[in-house]
């Protein structure tokens, strides 16, 4: 996908409001929608001067998902998400949105309303510190006056547009809002604040791809904003085999010749991954990587856009840049490769489903098979790796899921951001009944929409993943299980079709009639969880590594 077009340094005169004037630096970095639950205030300056400019709002019941969708659409367009909600607790609702776009490094403006700077002093209804609020999840903080809105806004949306992206915040009073620019002339904004980076060594680069002669690439989340046909030629070029972290799935074609499946950090992937002797990670974030010790004695080199550190592995070089020329810089060192196998993705494990239930691969699998075009978007839990496993992504961002900060009641808001930005392309949206339960008013945003979103809950009446967890470490069953949820009938109330399904018959006529929707469909999948754990000691090993998932 394109980048959406960024503003050069300085920008045209503005005329008018402050709101006005924000509306104006929106769209000349490309910004299509913002979203959001309105408080008042200067939300309605901004909203009705984002209609004025062709900026869609998009009215969310949750201001998590709102930040969540404003992220997803960051990281799809290239363009800035915005957000925008109001003081105190619609600042605070939206806190988990903004920290997936920290983690999951999604370009996205926080716009918060705000108490007018001349009564914020002794104000107390309502009040929180939105500056300090946000501090830690954020890469650069403001509030837009009518004396700085332009270059203030400019500076924000460059910095959360530096590798790595990320979320920046600006506080934005009624008043200000409506105030008249003072200076209509914007200029360069504050410099971004960038990660921390590694020293640059090109020959130990070099050195290190001539030595090698059983490479693998792992391939990350920086690699799905033009990094795909360089990791393609790359991987031609070492004749190996090239794995992919669950951000970065289709970035190289699931199903490839040299495809070799996900990169856990866990078991799946060590029994052949012990014979390499160099590990490209091909922009690769250390946050997509599993919380534990780094489990592999061979040399690393990495080849990022933005080096982040602290890193799980011992880094041996490291060069930094565009991705397409630190991929032919390598492949000009390359040997012939001597793999003695085909280090080919195994399946997952899967136990025969109770009478009445479905098995959480089967559901995966049928799923894929209806609807192979389909973009998805996938909860975190238990559920996760069948979808993960089964699905074959073919392009970058195939495939969205929150990695970093693997956070529930995350596929739902992504699915609608995906539908929004890429208008009458199907999305596939995995969710367990914890993660849905958390978002289940945006159902009815997408059904508001008409977006042709497919949902597919896992249903097991409980937390799976935690209560795989907690049997794993010998503890009674307590705190994760709760009556079944009706999820069908809950989706209809709010605008959208719905089945449930029970058996293998039942799900491929539920998955028909959603390929045919208009809009979105529900599928309540009842699901057996016994295979969880199974599924998950195949992919990440014993349980102690499985209690880190």
């Amino acid at each position: 996908m394109a980048r959406a077009p960024v503003a050069d340094a300085v920008a045209e005169t503005v005329a008018g409001t402050v709101a006005g004037t924000v509306a104006d630096v929106l769209r000349q970095y490309g910004v299509a929608r913002v979203f959001g639950v309105p408080g008042g205030g200067s939300n309605l300056e901004i909203i009705d001067a984002c209609a004025a400019r062709g900026i869609d709002y998009v009215l969310a019941h949750t201001e998590t998902a709102a930040a969540i969708m404003a992220a997803v659409t960051g990281e799809l367009t290239g363009a800035p998400g915005v957000v925008a909600t109001g003081l105190g607790p619609g600042a605070a609702a939206a806190v988990n949105g903004v920290a997936y776009a920290a983690l999951d490094r999604a370009p996205l403006l926080v716009l918060t309303d705000s108490y007018d700077s001349r009564i914020h002093a002794h104000v107390t209804h309502q009040k929180i510190d939105h500056s300090r609020l946000f501090e830690p999840l954020t890469k650069a903080r403001g509030r837009a006056t009518a004396n700085n809105a332009a270059p203030l806004l400019h500076g924000l949306l460059r910095t959360a547009l530096t590798p790595p992206f990320g979320p920046v915040h600006c506080d934005l009073s009624a008043s200000d809002a409506a105030a008249e620019v003072r200076d209509g002339v914007s200029a360069p904004g504050p410099a971004a604040r960038g990660a921390e980076s590694a020293k640059a060594d090109p020959d130990a680069a070099r050195a290190l791809v001539a030595g090698a002669r059983r490479p693998a690439i792992v391939a990350g989340a920086q690699a799905r904003r033009g990094g795909a046909e360089a990791l393609a030629a790359l991987a031609e070029a070492l004749a190996c085999p090239v794995l992919t972290t669950y951000k970065a799935k289709g970035v190289y074609p699931d199903g490839a010749a040299r495809h070799a499946g996900l990169f856990t950090g866990g078991a799946a992937e060590a029994p052949w991954l012990a014979e390499c002797d160099l590990l490209i990670l091909f922009g690769v974030d250390p946050v997509e990587l599993v919380a534990s010790p780094w489990p592999y004695a061979m040399p690393v080199l990495e080849l990022v856009t933005a080096a982040v550190r602290p890193h799980y592995a011992d880094i041996a070089a490291s060069l930094e840049g565009d991705l397409a020329a630190l991929a032919q810089e390598a492949a000009g060192a390359a040997q012939p490769a001597n793999w003695p196998f085909d280090p080919r993705p195994l399946p997952l494990p899967e136990a025969p489903a109770a009478a009445g239930r479905l098995s959480p691969q089967a559901v995966a699998r049928a799923a894929a098979a209806a609807l192979p075009d389909a973009r998805i978007a996938v909860d975190a839990g238990a559920h996760m790796l069948a979808p993960m496993g089964e699905w074959r992504a073919r392009e970058p961002f195939d495939a969205q899921i929150s990695n970093g900060l693997s956070t529930m009641g995350f596929a739902l808001p992504a699915a609608i951001a995906t539908a929004l930005a890429e208008p009458g392309r199907r999305i596939v949206a995995f969710t367990g009944d914890g993660g849905l339960a958390m978002c289940l008013g945006e159902l009815a945003t997408a059904a508001r929409h008409a977006l042709p979103i497919t949902v597919v809950v896992f249903n097991d009446a409980r937390l799976a993943l935690i209560d795989a967890k907690q049997a794993q470490r010998g503890f009674a069953p307590r705190g994760m299980r709760y009556p079944e949820l009706d999820f069908a009938a809950a989706a209809r109330g709010l605008g959208c079709r719905a089945v449930r399904a029970r058996d293998a018959a039942g799900l491929e006529a539920a998955l028909a009639d959603a390929r045919d929707a208009a809009g979105p469909a529900l599928i309540d999948a009842l699901v057996d969880p016994s295979g969880y754990r199974e599924m998950f000691e195949a992919v990440r090993g014993a349980p102690a590594a499985a209690a880190r998932v």
